[in-house]
């Protein structure tokens, strides 16, 4: 028989109502609770929904429902414990990576090796250069005696003067373009365009947003997975996995930075 002493697991949506119910009882909108903690109102309302798992990842979630439950005066531990309890992978990442810290000496004997394996480097680095602009150079003078002598002995006549050739444009990297987001599933994304904050916000599954770009837009995406990129009419598919701060998109295509 199982222990009937076993405490039952508190879900997502008890850990919101009573983040909702203390922040309600001190007479507190969200408004003013993002103003105080700095946590956009849309983490905030998904916190209390009951709806972080959907827009965020577990790490970020557990980190603003830490910064939230001291801001309504909850113990902390106690919240973000049952909100790990709900997620035991969690858990097991801590544990491997305590398990795995070295002690200090070798810790310190390894710095030791990298400062030393860096300065050997530089210093071939350097050698490596000195080398290499020595040889340019004797060949550049090589060279140009060449040139000025056989210069001097030859008779130089003036050639025809070739029909102009028309130039070949490039297109700028910058360039003006058209982006179109896809959203795949529910996800929070801020968008920058030119440099300006355009919104920051849930987008629903199944919208497409449309934008005309001067120079580049700058995307902060909490699932990267959940959204497609086509710039002029080309799809250059998902950016990634997970929480990306910034992804630039420009009409030569798209960096994660």
């Amino acid at each position: 028989m199982g222990n009937v002493h076993e405490e039952k697991k508190v879900t997502v949506a008890e850990i919101g109502e009573r983040l909702r119910e203390a922040r309600e009882k001190k007479g507190l909108t969200l408004e003013q609770a993002q103003k105080q903690t700095r946590i956009h109102s849309t983490v905030l309302s998904a916190l209390e929904d009951g709806r972080c798992d959907d827009i965020l990842t577990s790490n970020y979630v557990k980190s603003f429902l830490k910064e939230y439950s001291n801001y309504l005066g909850f113990d902390h531990q106690k919240m973000v414990g049952d909100y790990l309890a709900l997620h035991p992978e969690l858990k097991a990442k801590n544990i491997n990576l305590s398990a795995n810290i070295p002690d200090q000496k070798a810790s310190a004997d390894l710095a030791k090796m990298i400062r030393i394996a860096r300065s050997i480097a530089v210093v071939l680095i350097l050698i490596f250069l000195a080398v290499f602009v020595s040889s340019k150079t004797a060949a550049f003078f090589k060279k140009f005696k060449t040139a000025k002598k056989s210069k001097s002995s030859v008779t130089v006549r003036s050639p025809a003067r070739p029909a102009a050739v028309p130039r070949t444009g490039t297109a700028a990297k910058n360039a003006p373009f058209t982006m179109i987001l896809k959203v795949k599933n529910p996800v929070m994304v801020q968008l920058k365009k030119d440099g300006v904050l355009i919104f920051k916000r849930v987008l629903s599954k199944g919208m497409e947003e449309t934008f005309a770009v001067n120079r580049s837009a700058n995307i902060f995406v909490g699932r990267a997975e959940s959204i497609e990129i086509i710039v002029n009419g080309r799809s250059l598919g998902t950016p990634g996995k997970g929480v990306i701060r910034d992804i630039e998109v420009t009409s030569s295509g798209v960096r994660v930075r």
